[in-house]
């Protein structure tokens, strides 16, 4: 059995809640309970090995917060216990920790000795953190006048670079800009590989299943699921769509941030008498030839892109998934207009109607720059009845039947 980094029996967290100040002075005189218990945690049972990574999902208020906390001992338990092996570097709330007064120089030294290094070891993992937060001249300017990415950049930054044992991060990522978002997850991929335990809250669903082997997804302060990553995400996500149908108002759609990567276009390739024809969606049968073509431009010449293409049936069954960097293809990177072709020579597919799901991501499949998402895509049609959605190559061998003793004797 691999060496448990984190375990946690029965954790609960109640905080009390006071209507009035004075009623705090009057419960300690009169010894009378003057308050209203509210439950953040409640039996929360889970662990986690060495080298992997646990991912914390669920709403807001779901009390994820309050558990990291509890594992860093910003907060003590109202029951249950928790064990926690090796040094703690965690981000749980941006600019906790720091001086505002001090620069972003002054705060890594303080911040890395507070974490228990030495002088000697502050002075050589100084330069490490000023070089992966990318602050420039700002790093020698007050911490007051950053912006929270630029926070978050140097708290990632110190929380990376002191060598722990335990990196708990707690939605620190969502304020950074792509670039680093990727640069993060590229660091704390290489720090899983290493060896580290990490422990990521995040409502990004993708980061959380590329980073992380197990999930646990916290629901009203209790365990909702708790196992493989994606089952749990699955489930989580299930739950948020049977609660967004159920909805009776919708919110008005947020415009999304500008990305240095995006997809332009998504259409189908038929091949008939008069050459190739595009469409965005297409009628096919079993046996058919599929292509695919993924048009995106990049503004950046420093990136490097993979595609990840997933067939649902329309009714969210998922059929099949792509992955160019996971076929070890490589794609066009760097500035300008970029094609591929994802093509499946015979269409394994016997009937139903499908959705596509096309991606474009950073080179190792991490970060998503822009995806496209097409309804109702293609259907596949059969003449005959048939069970299920796939028909696998496949082949009938008759098999001689061995005789018995008594057969072989006669």
């Amino acid at each position: 059995m691999p060496e448990l980094a984190i375990q946690a029996r029965g954790l609960g967290k109640a905080y009390r809640r006071y209507r009035h100040p004075v009623h705090r002075l009057w419960e300690a005189m009169t010894r009378r309970p003057s308050h209203n218990e509210v439950v953040a945690l409640a039996g929360v049972d889970f662990e986690v090995p060495a080298g992997e990574g646990l991912g914390i999902i669920g709403e807001n208020g779901a009390g994820k917060s309050t558990l990291l906390k509890l594992l860093c001992g910003v907060t003590q338990p109202s029951s249950g216990s928790f064990r926690v092996d090796g040094k703690v570097a965690a981000i749980l709330e941006l600019g906790a920790g720091f001086h505002p007064e001090f620069s972003g120089r002054e705060n890594a030294v303080l911040n890395a000795a507070l974490l228990g290094l030495s002088e000697a070891e502050v002075a050589a993992a100084l330069p490490r953190i000023l070089d992966f937060c990318e602050l420039g001249s700002f790093v020698d300017e007050p911490v007051k006048t950053y912006s929270t990415g630029m926070a978050m950049r140097l708290a990632f930054s110190i929380a990376t670079q002191v060598e722990p044992q335990v990196l708990i991060i707690d939605e620190a990522l969502s304020v950074g800009d792509g670039y680093f978002q990727k640069k993060c997850m590229d660091r704390m991929r290489q720090f899983v590989d290493g060896g580290g335990t990490v422990l990521f809250c995040s409502h990004a669903m993708y980061y959380v299943s590329a980073l992380c082997r197990r999930a646990l997804w916290l629901r009203h302060g209790k365990v909702a699921a708790y196992g493989p990553v994606l089952e749990v995400i699955r489930a989580y996500e299930d739950y948020l769509l049977a609660k967004q149908t159920a909805a009776a108002e919708h919110e008005e759609p947020r415009a999304a941030a500008p990305s240095p990567a995006r997809i332009l276009d998504v259409r189908q390739i038929r091949r008939g008498p008069a050459g190739e024809i595009a469409s965005e969606a297409a009628g096919y049968r079993y046996g058919d030839r599929f292509e695919l073509e993924v048009e995106w431009r990049s503004d950046d010449p420093r990136l490097a892109f993979s595609i990840g293409v997933g067939v649902n049936r329309f009714d969210g069954v998922e059929v099949c998934a792509f992955g160019s960097n996971l076929d070890g293809v490589p794609v066009p990177g760097g500035v300008g207009h970029h094609r591929v072709r994802l093509v499946v020579p015979e269409l394994p597919l016997v009937k139903g109607t499908f959705t596509l799901f096309v991606y474009l991501l950073d080179e190792a499949g991490l970060h998503v720059y822009d995806q496209r998402i097409v309804e109702r895509a293609f259907t596949v049609e059969n003449d005959a009845y048939v069970f299920g959605l796939i028909r696998p190559p496949h082949r009938w061998e008759a098999v001689a039947r061995e005789l018995s003793t008594a057969e072989r004797n006669r």
